[in-house]
């Protein structure tokens, strides 16, 4: 390729030296990293600012220490080994290490124990499991026959895993734990979805016989039980195997749904036990003098927003600040970044994000919030320019995704050109229409099978290439079936 990357682009040399308050909208593959390394050098080299006053937040640890390990190399080729030296102390680290790295310095104005841990996910479940048998206990002990009646509609498994599930997202977003119980798809429509799988892995020769016995029993219960109540644990009808992954995506789906329904009815009970399980969880990490990885943000936020005088230490000590992958983000962890960012008019704040490549709607990300920044940003600067791809790829995703998104889709442009040709048709698109399966014995997802191993085949048979050469990629573990 005739470009070298390590020249910024214009657009490039935009974002690096833009000043004040800067939002990027960086596509894939457009140098977005390259951006942050210059202008955390461009900041420490030409405007003299020390390494410790800038504050860079990335996504992932992994993202962070190659951040750092780039930053130390570009310091090295401009001869700057002492400040390739400092970066051991720079605040180079996750939304979760930066509040970790404030409460261990202010642990006695955040009010909590100076030599408290960490605990990571899987302590933190065990906390909760013992905290909710706690929870339920006192709960019970009321003399209302409706939370026994409660307790027997649901069953303490399905209670555990909705209000813990209730809990996360809410402290994720820094909201109060009150219930608000907003609209999925219906029970109905699950119902339904779970219907179809079943049939289709009855149909499935390569299932196995436990796993279409399975699927066979599902299609007799699902005629035999009409009331969410009686639908919330399936887990009899629980089907192994690859090939049963569609299938129990669907079952899934269906004990979701008819949680969500009931919710709805019993939302004042379910409130009362939510508040007594965050007693609990509470006071199972305050003996343990523990925190999970939610308490490090909130306990941040509550003491930048409460604390006068720790905010505008912190806030006068970062003079920069950079969030990388900003469409990860969640409100909370924005809440962090304006709390820091209060103080002296020059400070600079800089968000890099693609609402395209947010994938971490599970790990409580929120793409409205990056939405929501860009359309109140003064101004947005753009990269467009993709160093990873052929032209005839990006011209292929820039005619379906923007017919998809229309005005939102940013087009991205091959900023190089590869020295060998691109062989045979580029980019192929094949389509399967998931409305003509409906009610047949073939699930959508197996026809589209179907139809790309047809088509490898005839890659392999007509010596386009041989099969070593030939990867599928796939949008989730699920579709591997």
């Amino acid at each position: 390729m005739s470009v070298d990357v390590r020249a910024p682009s214009e657009e490039q040399v935009a974002a690096i030296d833009a000043p004040g308050v800067v939002f990027v909208s960086a596509g894939a593959g457009t140098g977005k990293t390259t951006v942050l390394v210059e202008r955390f050098v461009k900041a420490v080299c030409e405007r003299g600012l020390d390494v410790d006053s800038l504050l860079v937040i990335t996504y992932t640890e992994r993202a962070a220490g190659e951040l750092r390990s780039r930053i130390r190399a570009r310091l090295g080729e401009l001869g700057r080994d002492d400040l390739a030296r400092a970066l051991d102390g720079a605040w180079i680290s996750t939304i979760h290490g930066f509040c970790l790295r404030l409460l261990k310095s202010h642990p006695f104005a955040a009010g909590i124990d100076p030599r408290f841990r960490v605990v990571d996910e899987s302590q933190s479940r065990v906390l909760q499991a013992e905290a909710f048998e706690a929870a339920l206990e006192e709960f019970l002990s009321g003399d209302e026959d409706e939370r026994s009646v409660l307790l027997s509609t649901y069953g303490a498994r399905a209670l555990r895993r909705m209000l813990t599930g209730v809990y996360e997202t809410l402290r994720a977003a820094g909201r109060p734990l009150v219930l608000e119980l907003g609209t999925r798809p219906g029970l109905a429509e699950r119902i339904e979805e779970l219907r179809e799988a079943a049939r289709c892995l009855v149909e499935e020769a390569e299932a196995g016989e436990t796993a279409r016995a399975t699927a066979a029993r599902a299609l007799e219960l699902l005629d035999e039980r009409t009331l969410p109540e009686r639908l919330l644990d399936l887990a009899e009808l629980k089907a192994r195997g690859e090939r049963a992954a569609t299938y129990e995506e669907a079952r899934r789906g269906v004990e979701q749904a008819a949680l969500d329904e009931l919710a709805v009815r019993d939302r004042d009970l379910l409130q009362e036990l939510l508040g007594a399980f965050e007693r609990a969880y509470r006071a199972a990490k305050e003996r343990e003098s523990a925190l999970d990885f939610e308490d490090l943000q909130l306990l941040a936020r509550d003491l930048l927003r409460e604390n006068a005088e720790v905010r505008e230490r912190e806030s006068w000590r970062f003079r920069s600040i950079m969030v990388d992958e900003f469409q990860d983000t969640n409100r909370l962890q924005c809440e962090l970044v304006d709390l820091l960012g209060d103080g002296a008019d020059d400070k600079e704040i800089f968000f890099v994000g693609d609402e395209f490549q947010s994938i971490y709607g599970f790990r409580h990300a929120d793409v409205h919030v990056f939405r929501e920044r860009r359309e109140h940003a003064t101004g947005v600067l753009a990269l467009t320019q993709n160093y990873r791809s052929r032209p005839e790829v990006l011209g292929a995703i820039n005619h379906l995704f923007s017919a998809e998104f229309g005005q939102d889709f940013q087009r991205l442009e091959a900023a190089g050109r590869f020295a060998d040709p691109a062989f045979e048709t580029p980019v192929e698109l094949l389509v399967t229409d998931k409305s003509s399966y409906a009610g047949t014995d073939v699930h959508w997802r197996r026809a589209e099978a179907r139809h790309i191993a047809r088509r490898v085949h005839e890659l392999i048979q007509e010596g386009v290439a041989p099969a070593g050469e030939i990867v599928l990629l796939f949008a989730a573990g699920t579709d591997a079936e």
